[in-house]
């Protein structure tokens, strides 16, 4: 038994106390609904590219290249907010939220019944006690959550609703897709001190068509919001709305070949000074059959400069160590100095096995690899109710500690990563009773590996 191993072994004995018998619940995935006679699912893959095809062994180099984008709208000037508590990140914010999917669509023609799945309603709960906070359903006509956002004190969130069609003729081929003529809306969320939660629109300067499939990350402070959409050929975007006065910084990329990630937490850093926006590579659907992305063994950042006035953004190219795909949910450190990222071997196809990956740091001046974390190790069959879903979920100023979902034996545990240590329910950042660890490391779990899906 490795070193460890044993460590692991004698953590999991000390902690066992604390976790809840049935507090371990397998990840359900959704089941092929043979009764249906057709199934359109949401088109929102995860926030970072599944380890499923081979990749080049590299060396873990990274470049750094000064880029050169268009900056078409700068607004300056005192924004006047204040900014979030100094123990915003030595503690876990006060609340999180996450989608609960189902069908958001479902009806009958025909002897057949049709379903669309998507962000039926999200839940919001308290960290420290678990309890549900408040439900929120989309607002009519729109019926999918397809993205959402927090504060570093978890207070405040901003959610995005669209709108998936049912039938609207029996041959036409809208029935089952997206409403291109509802552009997405926001809303947002604000939880007092005393629990009650207060719902608003978010009015934003610029309508994003629904197949631009935005994606959103809300400043620590909640004061701005940024949203990236576009690219796939067409122009990308990346514009930060300061949600008080509608005024708009813009970034943009005629012709992107890729699709502009924001991730809905990790993306600020705490001073709002830059915004971490990442190339995500997707499949196109060409004649009747789908080319995949390409692999991945290098992910492109872009480091937006939120503070200084006509500046330009730099791009980071950070690469995997050799015969790993990734890097990938790229979560600045508030501090602004690192990158916490997944790596993994990726699946090249197999069904079952043992599958290894690690979280890694990279410098967020140099896009170095500067360490490995720690590592982990599955065993098992892709066709198991859970796989392996390895996931970033808060960090500390200075990344000292990261909230994880880690996969271990079978299952994916609610973890922190502590200066090169795994430590379980026992951290003092954890909830300390049975029902709110478990809620919270539920709610991960069942956010279907993308954590777009659950934010603080």
């Amino acid at each position: 038994m490795s070193e460890w191993e044993e460590r692991l072994r004698t953590e999991l004995r000390s902690e066992s106390e604390l976790i809840a018998e049935r507090s371990l619940r397998p990840l359900d995935l959704p089941g092929s609904a043979s009764h249906r006679a057709m199934t359109a699912r949401a088109r929102h893959g995860r926030r970072w590219p599944g380890w499923l095809t081979p990749v080049a062994a590299g060396a873990a180099v990274a470049v750094v290249i000064a880029g050169t984008v268009t900056v078409s709208t700068e607004v300056f000037g005192n924004k006047g907010r204040s900014k979030p508590a100094a123990t915003a990140y030595t503690q876990l914010p006060a609340n999180y939220a996450y989608t609960v999917f189902g069908d958001v669509v479902n009806v009958t023609r025909d002897g057949g019944q049709y379903s669309v799945t998507g962000g039926r309603y999200i839940d919001v709960r308290s960290t420290a006690t678990g309890n549900l906070v408040t439900r929120v359903w989309p607002p009519k006509p729109y019926n999918s959550f397809f993205s959402l956002s927090g504060t570093a004190d978890g207070n405040t969130f901003v959610f995005g609703v669209e709108r998936f069609m049912g039938f609207v003729g029996l041959s036409s081929p809208r029935n089952l897709s997206l409403d291109d003529s509802a552009p997405v809306k926001f809303i947002r969320l604000h939880v007092t001190p005393d629990g009650h939660a207060h719902l608003s629109a978010v009015s934003l300067p610029f309508a994003i068509p629904p197949l631009q499939f935005p994606s959103i990350a809300l400043s620590p402070d909640g004061a701005e919001l940024a949203v990236a959409y576009g690219g796939h050929g067409q122009t990308a975007r990346a514009q930060v709305v300061t949600l008080a006065t509608g005024q708009v910084r813009q970034w943009q990329w005629p012709h992107a070949a890729w699709k502009p990630l924001l991730q809905a937490q990790g993306a600020w850093t705490a001073d709002d000074h830059t915004v971490v926006l990442q190339e995500q590579f997707i499949s196109r659907v060409i004649g009747k059959t789908t080319r995949p992305a390409p692999p991945v063994s290098t992910t492109s950042i872009w480091l937006l400069n939120n503070a200084v006035p006509g500046s330009s953004a730099t791009r980071l190219l950070l690469r995997a160590p050799a015969g790993l795909s990734g890097p990938a949910e790229n979560f600045i450190t508030p501090d602004g100095t690192k990158f916490a990222s997944l790596v993994a071997q990726p699946f090249a196809g197999r069904m079952s096995g043992r599958f290894q990956g690690a979280y890694v740091m990279y410098s967020a001046r140099t896009g170095k690899l500067v360490s490995t974390i720690w590592h982990w190790t599955w065993t098992g069959s892709r066709f198991s109710r859970t796989f392996a879903n390895p996931a970033i979920a808060w960090s500390d100023t200075s990344g000292s500690r990261l909230v994880v979902l880690w996969p271990f034996m079978h299952a994916n545990r609610l973890a922190v990563l502590i200066d090169g240590t795994v430590a379980l329910g026992g951290n003092h950042l954890f909830p300390r009773n049975h029902h709110a660890y478990a809620e919270l490391q539920n709610s991960m779990q069942h956010a279907f590996g993308n954590q777009s899906a659950m934010t603080w």
